[in-house]
């Protein structure tokens, strides 16, 4: 792997890329190089796969090529793009759905806390004199955010930045149903790190499961711990998360999104629960024990995929387990105060908030930015709010650890990629005056989508990952109006410089 130094700052990332070369292992950054060049059109959002007649591409150097067969122009394709990325919520509706079917089983049997469901019906405008009242209320909230038409597509950015700010409020929505559900968990303390990976236990690591999945695991947990104690794990089950914290469950971080291989290369875990948006492919999990699965939707399915894993601990090849020493205590995973922010700002001890979000992207070096732009902006007095997989990533080098905050003072956690909303409610109530928000390697649809919502309270978005439309001049120049693409080595000076 050609400059693998330059490929993300994970310190525990030397010894586990020398492990995958030896075992002749294809990472995801070999993957990477192996496709370079990647496809110069696709680049310019200028490739077409919106009709049979496909796939199209125009070429930028060729005026005679205006438009696909279908008469798609250059304009079109970049919005059309852009469009679908804003749009996508396919695991959102799954999961609330989900979760509106427990929510309604349990206000029949009268077993729902009533002063957590009020509040949330509150919140969402919803009324009604029974708890399965509310509940209906809320399914009907659930149509309307989930599929509310928005304005004339003629105001291009406006129309986008509705389109994010939805998807943001059904995460909201989404978030609260939870919270009726599954309540908060009451400690926000968290570990983060490969360490978390234990060597006597069955490992079973979930990466994008939603709440209620999360909710069946944690049950499983203790239904299982014989089982897995027969097959010679002797702290039973630890179920952990990936690229996430979770606000209403005690499981640990064992990696951010960029070094989920990292944790297969351990050998130690035994079971990966991966979410159905997320490619099973990107787990290199050939010549090991570990058990790829599809999430799942109900217990009792789960309950056959944990079993697996737990038949898969006594199948581990010992000459292959590499643990690691990597941890990182997290104490403020989800603890944020808007009041104690607001007094912060119109005091003026704090010269403005930084919201910090985004994944791990292959084209930049992994994790730079985030650290950077995190010292940078704590010792100018910035307060930093970041959620999901930035804030593990910031979390796994010591950043949400006060005790370790010298460098950078100023960052609090919401909590994970569902608490997102929150950011959202925080600028509402503390005011949305000198605020930006940086996506150092804009990754995922959500990510844009969440950069879009903020773009529409007012904030000023930079990212360093240039979006794939530049060749629409028209909307390449709409987009940078809200969303301003800076290269690696400039970003964290220019954010730094709009607070002087």
């Amino acid at each position: 792997m050609r400059q693998v130094r330059r490929k993300t700052m994970d310190t525990a990332a030397r010894d586990y890329l020398l492990k995958a070369k030896t075992e002749g292992l294809q990472l995801s950054w070999n993957k990477y190089e192996g496709m370079l060049p990647q496809d110069g059109f696709s680049q310019l959002g200028l490739s077409c796969h919106e009709c049979l007649q496909g796939p199209c591409r125009l070429n930028p150097f060729r005026p005679e090529e205006i438009s696909t067969v279908c008469g798609l122009g250059k304009d079109e394709l970049a919005f059309a793009w852009l469009t679908r990325q804003a749009s996508q919520k396919c695991e959102l509706v799954a999961s609330v759905t989900q979760m509106l079917a427990e929510l309604r089983q349990k206000a029949i049997d009268g077993v729902i806390t009533p002063d957590l469901l009020q509040s949330a019906a509150a919140k969402w405008s919803v009324s009604g004199e029974s708890a399965v009242d509310l509940v209906t209320g809320l399914t009907l909230k659930f149509s309307e955010l989930a599929y509310a038409q928005n304005q004339c597509k003629s105001n291009i950015m406006s129309y986008l930045k509705s389109l994010g700010a939805q998807q943001i409020k059904l995460v909201s929505f989404n978030a609260d149903l939870a919270v009726v559900l599954y309540g908060q968990c009451k400690s926000q303390s968290r570990w983060v790190g490969l360490a978390v990976l234990k060597a006597s236990a069955v490992n079973i690591c979930l990466d994008g499961a939603s709440p209620s999945l999360q909710a069946s695991a944690l049950e499983l947990i203790d239904e299982l711990k014989q089982e897995a104690i027969q097959q010679g794990a002797s702290d039973g089950l630890n179920v952990v998360l990936a690229g996430d914290f979770s606000t209403a469950f005690d499981f640990n971080t064992a990696c951010n999104a960029g070094t989920t291989e990292f944790a297969i290369l351990t050998g130690l875990v035994d079971l990966y629960l991966i979410g159905e948006s997320l490619g099973n492919g990107r787990i290199p999990a050939v010549g090991y024990h570990t058990v790829v699965a599809s999430a799942v939707y109900t217990k009792e399915a789960l309950r056959e995929v944990f079993l697996k894993g737990i038949a898969a601990y006594a199948g581990r090849d010992l000459t292959k387990v590499k643990g690691s020493n990597q941890v990182e205590s997290a104490l403020a995973v989800g603890a944020i105060d808007p009041q104690w922010i607001k007094a912060q700002l119109d005091q003026g001890l704090v010269k403005g908030i930084c919201v910090i979000g985004g994944g791990s992207n292959l084209k930049l070096t992994e994790d730079q930015a985030s650290l950077e732009l995190a010292k940078t902006l704590g010792l100018k007095n910035v307060l930093c709010l970041t959620y999901g997989n930035s804030a593990v990533t910031l979390a796994k080098y010591g950043y949400l650890n006060p005790k370790k905050q010298e460098a950078a003072p100023l960052i609090s956690s919401v909590g994970g990629e569902s608490d997102a909303g929150k950011i959202l409610e925080v600028l509402e109530f503390a005011g949305a005056g000198n605020v930006l928000a940086v996506f150092p390697e804009l990754t995922t649809a959500r990510d844009l989508q969440m950069a879009l919502a903020l773009a529409q309270t007012g904030a000023k978005v930079f990212t360093g990952t240039p979006l794939p439309v530049a060749g629409s001049a028209k909307i390449s120049e709409e987009i940078g109006k809200v969303i301003e693409y800076c290269g690696p080595k400039e970003l964290v000076e220019t954010v730094a410089k709009c607070f002087e």
